[in-house]
């Protein structure tokens, strides 16, 4: 099946994951894995200042959900993952590559979806009993946010609306949810903009 062109645009967010190579998981601790990619989206901000609302990283992947006020979303991933990689290679001496095949992208283009997908984001380390709440779990921008850290750049409206309700609701954790945002994020767009003009803004 062919992959759907990208479009780039300042309009909406995009939802982004990428996978090691063959699902493995990182060659490292994840404190280390963790500073890396801190350290190479700070290095890519400096070229391209884009808007991070959400990074989760999981063992073996990450996500991140963005603002491209320059509508160069496939620049900045590949500067980021460009870092990534160089900086766990030379941590590791590995020679393979790191990524198992380029980012996934879905464009969120409705206000549902972009409070499902960052529902879906923050929840992943709960899926896995990873953290007994999402904003508990250290290697996301949740964590920095809620316990005032600085992580090096700017976050992004990482909560919606009153914080006590949002991280109750946030927590509330379940399976037929999980499953209809996993077919969801799947998708390149929740759903087709009446206007289809619209779609390239850039």
């Amino acid at each position: 099946m062919p992959r759907t062109n990208l479009f780039r645009t300042n309009l909406f967010p995009y939802h982004i994951t990428i996978r090691t190579n063959i699902k493995e998981w990182f060659d490292v601790p994840m404190d280390i894995i963790w500073n890396i990619c801190i350290e190479s989206i700070k290095k890519s901000l400096l070229k391209l200042p884009v808007k991070i609302q959400a990074f989760v990283l999981m063992s073996n992947h990450y996500h991140l959900m963005v603002w491209t006020p320059n509508c160069d979303i496939d620049k900045f991933m590949f500067e980021m993952n460009s870092n990534i990689s160089r900086s766990i290679r030379k941590e590791t001496g590995r020679i393979n590559r790191i990524f198992g095949d380029r980012y996934k992208w879905s464009l969120i283009n409705s206000n549902s979806y972009y409070q499902n997908v960052l529902k879906y984001i923050y929840q992943n380390p709960l899926e896995v009993n990873l953290a007994d709440k999402c904003e508990n779990y250290p290697y996301s921008t949740l964590f920095y946010f809620i316990n005032d850290k600085n992580i090096g750049f700017e976050i992004h409206d990482p909560i919606i609306g009153e914080q006590n309700i949002f991280l109750a609701w946030i927590n509330e954790f379940s399976v037929v949810e999980q499953d209809r945002i996993n077919k969801a994020v799947s998708r390149p767009f929740f759903k087709l903009p009446k206007n289809r003009k619209t779609r390239r803004v850039c």
